[in-house]
């Protein structure tokens, strides 16, 4: 269910993926099309039953991400589901759904693959001013709410407190401070206070895998993007 998830909102974000398979991960790096935000997934080898991969350095694959979504939302809860990439038919992803029931049954797919020139992009590591954790459908709920009432989330962050702010003229304003002690985790850089704006219908879209992970951590720093993290 979490697998077929990770591609429900992608649509949102970009049409096309390029997913990579190393010898020890699945991972997938895109960015919307107005090129404000990027996303990664990263899923190691250990998080499925079971992951060979016998091309070294690996196999990259293009997919259409609506496509896939489709195919994995027909799979019936008490069935596994199995991916195959066959190096002798490349241009074909073949899925299928099995159960021991025999109420439910099988389903074999084959989806069509796409070439696409993507270069992963090297993002570098900061030393954030400002982190925390928050239950991930709390701050879903907020977002969306503050959404309501303006296009820009302004987040003020200090020791004392986080406080969310959204306003426009036609629909007044609406801020709500979320108590430290609220959090799950909190850490902010001794006598810091952050000042930060950030387009809450991206913001929206991000929240939308909050029912992957049951917190979701922020970090944040003046003059960087937000940077939004579902453990999974």
């Amino acid at each position: 269910e979490i697998f077929a998830a990770l591609f429900q909102h992608i649509k949102l974000f970009t049409e096309h993926v390029n997913i990579m398979f190393s010898q020890d991960k699945m991972f997938i790096q895109a960015m919307d099309s107005s090129r404000v935000s990027i996303f990664e997934i990263h899923l190691p080898a250990t998080w499925f039953d079971v992951y060979t991969n016998s091309r070294n350095p690996g196999i990259t694959i293009g997919i259409n991400a609506s496509l896939l979504f489709k195919v994995l939302n027909a799979r019936e809860k008490n069935q596994l589901l199995h991916i195959k990439f066959d190096e002798d038919n490349e241009d074909k992803l073949y899925l299928d759904f099995t159960s021991e029931s025999n109420t439910v049954f099988d389903k074999n797919f084959e989806i069509p693959l796409i070439d696409m020139d993507f270069e992963v992009m090297s993002i570098p590591t900061i030393d954030y001013q400002a982190e925390f954790s928050i239950p991930s459908v709390n701050f879903a709920i907020l977002i969306n709410q503050l959404q309501m009432f303006g296009d820009t989330l302004q987040i003020e962050c200090s020791e004392d407190k986080i406080q969310l702010c959204s306003t426009s003229i036609e629909t007044g304003k609406m801020s709500v401070e979320i108590p430290i002690d609220d959090l799950t985790s909190f850490a902010i850089l001794e006598g810091q206070q952050l000042n930060l704006s950030f387009s809450l219908s991206h913001l929206h879209n991000i929240c939308l895998y909050s029912k992957l992970s049951k917190d979701v951590e922020i970090n944040l720093s003046a003059d960087y993007p937000i940077k939004m993290v579902y453990s999974l």
